[in-house]
């Protein structure tokens, strides 16, 4: 594939706020999805929907945040020599280059993720996934690259494990890590 035709050329600002417009959308639908819940059977007990609402309503409040922030602030001039030094990387007025490959790779490999968690089990479809992301975005030689990214992987898998099985009881679909790990 050309490599004009890989890389979408995105206004910044116009991407950003768009962004933010759709993650309100879809953060609102959740939030309504989420008082849909029934109520706790327990008297006292905030019920189901709670702890969603709650995670929700942040990230409303601070997409709105974002977005009346990005909206009241000035179309960007032209940087002078006067601007901070800190600044001289983060080119904010630079339209964002977006490889269109890369994208649907990770788009597809998520999907795949999603239907390879329940036959594969959380512990080898999380690393597998993580190793997937991580190799090819590492800018070293290959063997070390391999080496970081399935320690990247491994403990990606074990601190989901840790939060999510161990610390919060989530039920996931998991294969052999209750068998080595239970006595922790």
């Amino acid at each position: 594939m050309p490599s004009r035709l890989r890389k979408l050329v995105l206004p910044r600002r116009r991407s950003f706020m768009i962004s933010i417009f759709i993650l309100l959308i879809g953060t609102a639908y959740l939030f309504w999805e989420a008082t849909q819940l029934p109520p706790s059977l327990l008297k006292g007990y905030p019920g189901d929907g709670f702890f969603p609402r709650i995670a929700l309503a942040v990230i409303l409040v601070c997409g709105i945040a974002a977005l009346i922030r990005e909206a009241a602030s000035k179309q960007p001039v032209a940087p002078s020599p006067a601007d901070d030094i800190d600044d001289a990387d983060d080119d904010k007025d630079a339209p964002i280059n977006l490889d269109v490959v890369e994208v649907f790779l990770i788009v597809a490999f998520s999907l795949l993720y999603m239907r390879l968690l329940k036959p594969l089990g959380l512990e080898i479809a999380t690393s597998l996934f993580m190793f997937a992301l991580l190799f090819p975005r590492l800018p070293m030689r290959r063997p070390t690259a391999a080496l970081i990214a399935v320690v990247g992987a491994v403990a990606t898998t074990l601190i989901v494990y840790g939060a999510f099985v161990l610390g919060l009881k989530v039920g996931l679909p998991l294969k052999f890590l209750p068998q080595y790990l239970s006595g922790y």
